[in-house]
């Protein structure tokens, strides 16, 4: 039997995971979910990919409040009668929604402890977004209502690393365990306690996967370089499964997972130009600058660009904004994220310096 064993929610985008030994589940996923999320002056929306800091949050409900702490701040209530009634256009991976501003003290809050200007905004009854090229409703996910991970399957990636990983390391809404590693692929609709899900796609992994939930610190490589050497497709280095309600109902940890209708799983692999060894040295020539300088497989191609003296003008360093982009001339790199180009800019061989680690000796023009 297949069992849901943990249930978690991110009351604000990419705050620290709280469980809950039961939920209920709307169309727009698990109530109270990602209701909240922090955007820049521009309304782009900001996440632990880019603000590790962020996983350190901690929240807690009290009534209608929100209670938030975190390191080396004072406590802060948040609560909803205190809200504007002013609308934030904001921006989340492409899809403009009109967000309710909640207030400048929070603002003021949040930009202290990140150090950056920002605004927090809430999911209203009059905001809208959804899921691509569907009708199902979603609040401030990345792009589908729920996110579901197998403990098993994460137990057979810590069998391929040196420093384990636990399922919170992939923002999970759902954890359960399966009979078998990866079973999950192969299913197109489940039921767990009183919902029916639809098992919508494979969750593309990113340079967040890298970032230990306990300590806010990222990883430079892993888990996302294993995960990319067997479980890669088009482009895609997958882990977990989206879903989408089919109705709204109550689950619980320790509710059965019922498999109602299988797919034919994805055949994944391993991007190509992996390499075996764990630590190698290669020459990396910067045509622009004509420099050629001895790098290594291990580190991100931005951080040793710096170290070289070369310079990649960047923004986020997380993958998203795409300032630092390059066109790799030869060679082969491992890349991390390539969500910021387009399938243009992809297939005349850009990379994003901030999310790619050289496999090669390789050539770039920047």
């Amino acid at each position: 039997m297949q069992t849901l064993t943990d249930i978690y929610i991110y009351p604000i985008k990419s705050v620290k995971a709280i469980s809950q030994p039961a939920a209920f589940v709307e169309q727009a996923g698990i109530r109270f979910d990602r209701r909240y999320m922090l955007v820049d002056q521009d309304g782009a929306f900001i996440t632990g990919r880019t603000q590790p800091l962020l996983t350190q949050i901690d929240v807690q409900f009290s009534k209608n409040t929100l209670i938030i702490n975190a390191p080396k701040m004072n406590t802060l209530t948040i609560d909803p009668e205190t809200f504007s009634s002013e609308v934030q256009r904001s921006q989340i991976w492409g899809d403009n929604v009109n967000a309710l501003h909640c207030h400048y003290d929070y603002d003021n809050w949040f930009s202290q402890y990140l150090q950056q200007p920002c605004q927090l905004v809430f999911f209203a009854e009059h905001s809208q977004r959804c899921v691509k090229n569907k009708t199902a409703p979603v609040t401030f996910a990345d792009g589908y209502p729920l996110l579901l991970i197998n403990q098993t399957s994460v137990a057979k990636l810590n069998a391929k690393l040196d420093k384990p990983v636990s399922a919170l390391h992939f923002r999970p809404n759902i954890v359960i365990e399966g009979e078998l590693p990866f079973i999950e692929d192969s299913w197109a609709r489940i039921k767990i306690g009183e919902v029916e899900f639809e098992v919508s796609k494979p969750c593309s992994r990113c340079l967040f996967t890298n970032v230990d939930p306990k300590t806010g610190i990222a990883a430079k490589n892993e888990p996302l370089a294993t995960l990319a050497s067997f479980r890669y497709h088009q482009g895609d280095i997958d882990f977990g499964q989206n879903l989408i309600p089919l109705n709204t109902g109550i689950i619980r940890a320790g509710d059965e997972v019922q498999v109602l209708a299988t797919q034919e799983a994805i055949v994944y692999g391993s991007q190509a130009g992996m390499q075996s060894d764990k630590n190698r040295s290669l020459q990396i020539n910067y045509q622009t600058s004509s420099i050629t300088v001895t790098g290594d497989n291990q580190q991100l191609l931005l951080d040793q660009a710096e170290q070289a003296g070369v310079n990649i003008p960047y923004s986020c360093r997380g993958g998203k904004c795409g300032r630092c982009k390059v066109e790799l001339v030869d060679g082969e790199v491992l890349t991390l994220s390539n969500e910021a180009l387009t399938e243009t800019e992809i297939e005349q061989g850009y990379v994003l310096a901030c999310s790619c680690i050289p496999l090669s000796d390789i050539k770039l023009n920047h």
